[in-house]
């Protein structure tokens, strides 16, 4: 597991919306920290940063920690120099949970710490809820496009077509068989049940294919790809894609896998089975298989094993 007891070795996190994991069993204060949410005479305090993709509100929390958690959020970029935004001890029970305005590209550095020293195992859970335009889409098919600015749209029931343009962009398909395209800024796009055509374009995207048999398109940008439940294909850009694998959501078909560049999240990697198919690199999990890498050896995944999984 990472260590990321010091101010100095804080990960960083970059989502709209993400979920991790940690602990600050073990961990210490450094000299000049500041006390979180409550005065404390010993710190156990674990950090985070992440940079908010666009003006909104973010609400950040502990649920699902299994210990008394203290949760702080500061701007600054030394530990005896940090500037609180916003904390707090008990929100719900014993966890804790933040909200406030965030400004687009600026970066917060998050405290996790415990009260009266108390340590455990850490959920960290952010979700930015974006300033934008809502546009709603009918039971019908439809054709909707953005204003240019940062907008919400949602094609809801029918066959859609849904275009982002130049915005921060958050697009859902919903219920049929849709196409989405996203513009030339950040998108978070989720193709909902159907099967689904996303084309992720040139930001750096957020892109879910949720159910269905769905094809999806990264684009130049640096994508972090789901495409959820069923046989998915996938057609890589030439930005740094980071695609998630998960047991029992049908496998993908991975085109443009690039070595430095294509990273996959599918748990312990040594816990999977990777070996050479009909198409490609196979990977599986206690005989699922999850992945198909197309026109890719199994001993470039195996012997670069750090480099690929993350």
């Amino acid at each position: 597991m990472v260590s990321n007891d010091n101010f100095a070795d804080r990960v960083s996190l970059n989502l709209t919306s993400v979920s991790t994991t940690g602990t600050n069993v073990g961990f210490t204060g450094e000299s000049g920290e500041p006390n979180h949410a409550v005065s404390d005479s010993q710190l156990n305090s674990a950090w985070w940063s992440w940079t908010a993709a666009a003006d909104g509100t973010v609400t950040i929390d502990t649920f699902g920690s299994n210990y008394d958690t203290t949760l702080a959020v500061y701007t600054g970029s030394a530990v005896n120099s940090l500037t609180e935004i916003d904390s707090n001890d008990d929100s719900f029970g014993l966890q804790s949970q933040v909200e406030f305005t965030v400004t687009a590209g600026t970066t917060y550095q998050i405290a996790v710490d415990g009260f009266s020293s108390r340590t455990g195992l850490i959920d960290l859970n952010i979700n930015l809820d974006i300033d934008d335009i809502p546009i709603l889409g009918t039971a019908g098919n439809d054709i909707l496009s953005g204003t240019g600015a940062n907008d919400r749209i949602e094609g809801l029931a029918g066959d859609d077509m849904i275009f982002g343009r130049e915005g921060i962009n958050t697009l859902l398909g919903g219920d049929g068989n849709d196409r989405i395209e996203g513009g030339s800024k950040l998108d978070v796009i989720r193709g909902g049940s159907g099967n689904d055509t996303i084309f992720g374009s040139e930001g750096n995207n957020e892109l879910f294919g949720d159910s269905g048999d769905d094809l999806i398109f990264s684009g130049s940008g640096d994508d972090f790809i789901n495409s959820g439940t069923g046989n998915d294909t996938l057609f890589l850009g030439g930005g740094d894609d980071l695609i998630v694998l998960e047991t029992g959501n049908g496998f993908d078909t991975i085109n443009n896998f690039q070595l430095g560049l294509t990273t996959f999240d599918a748990g312990n990697s040594n816990q999977l089975s990777i070996v050479n198919g009909t198409n490609g690199a196979e990977i599986s999990r206690g005989g699922d298989l999850l992945a198909v890498v197309r026109f890719t050896q199994a001993n470039t995944l195996i012997n670069n094993l750090d480099q690929v999984f993350v």
